[in-house]
């Protein structure tokens, strides 16, 4: 497996569900592969950074974090001088919420949604069935960007292909020797719920089913696969073909071990050793 490190590591977003606690423990128990990095549900891309691959293919269902991606990469001093321009204030966030982005230029869409990430309540990417983004503001008084951390990122986005398009495309186009970590929308611990709508669509228990179908047909091309999802007999039962580890959450790291209740689940399909320690019931993740 080659690899470029670049900085530190970092994305530039603090995407809510994103990996970046977790990033550097999924990169641990990757597979030894020899080819493309794909990570089509990329969020923060966290595990992308984390990794550093030499070659890699993102995406998403996004549009607007695709178009972000691409401007960071490509123009990250014109994004960075269009958000020193856009002030910390509740006035502002609510217009630039409610603006129409097929009016506005590329650049200033990428800014756009660096600004309602870093201003918007918890981080949250909402939008309603039309697509409009309802993330209420955040009341932080925070900077939008580390300046080191961003250039970073947009170095290590040179040369990679960065797509909008659907999990199955990018499952589709993986070879032999790549390897594909998926982090989709989790199956809700208390039922299907709408309050965490990505994109307009709804990403439903239909779209889990999809997801588990695609993944077995790329691992039969000899794609090696990852993919995190939430513990519940659901998630179980859907990819219950694939081999299944625990992680714990971050309220979970600073408990003890007898006290640790909730987990996520990693599904492979490539044989991971135990790390839970001797005696562990299960491989898991500290």
């Amino acid at each position: 497996m080659s690899s470029i490190r670049y900085g530190d590591g970092r994305s530039f977003l603090k995407w809510a569900g994103g990996k970046t606690r977790y990033a550097d423990q999924l990169v641990s128990i990757a597979p030894k592969f020899d080819g493309r990095y794909f990570e089509p549900f990329m969020g923060s891309a966290a595990v992308f950074f984390e990794l550093a691959p030499a070659k890699a293919s993102l995406s998403d269902a996004n549009r607007e974090l695709v178009v972000c991606f691409k401007q960071v990469a490509e123009n990250p001093e014109k994004v960075l001088a269009l958000l020193d321009e856009m002030p910390n204030t509740r006035e502002f966030y609510n217009q630039e919420r409610a603006r129409d982005v097929a009016g506005m230029s590329d650049l200033e869409r990428a800014a756009r949604v660096i600004y309602l990430n870093k201003t918007g309540f918890r981080g949250l990417w909402r939008v309603n069935r039309k697509g409009g983004f309802n993330v209420p503001y955040g009341e932080y008084d925070r900077p939008y960007y580390n300046r080191s951390v961003f250039m970073a990122a947009s170095r290590a986005l040179q040369g990679v292909e960065i797509q909008h398009r659907d999990f199955t495309a990018a499952l589709a186009e993986a070879k032999a020797g790549d390897w594909v970590y998926l982090d989709p929308p989790y199956i809700p611990l208390g039922g299907w719920s709408d309050f965490k709508r990505y994109t307009a669509e709804q990403f439903g228990e239909e779209d889990q089913h999809r997801l588990a179908v695609a993944m077995r047909e790329a691992g039969s091309r000899g794609v090696f696969v990852t993919m995190t999802n939430s513990a519940t007999p659901l998630t179980e039962e859907i990819f219950a073909e694939f081999n299944v580890m625990r992680m714990a959450t971050r309220r979970d790291i600073n408990l003890q071990a007898k006290s640790r209740g909730s987990w996520d689940l990693v599904f492979t399909n490539y044989e991971i050793p135990s790390v839970g320690g001797e005696g562990a019931e299960e491989p898991a993740l500290f």
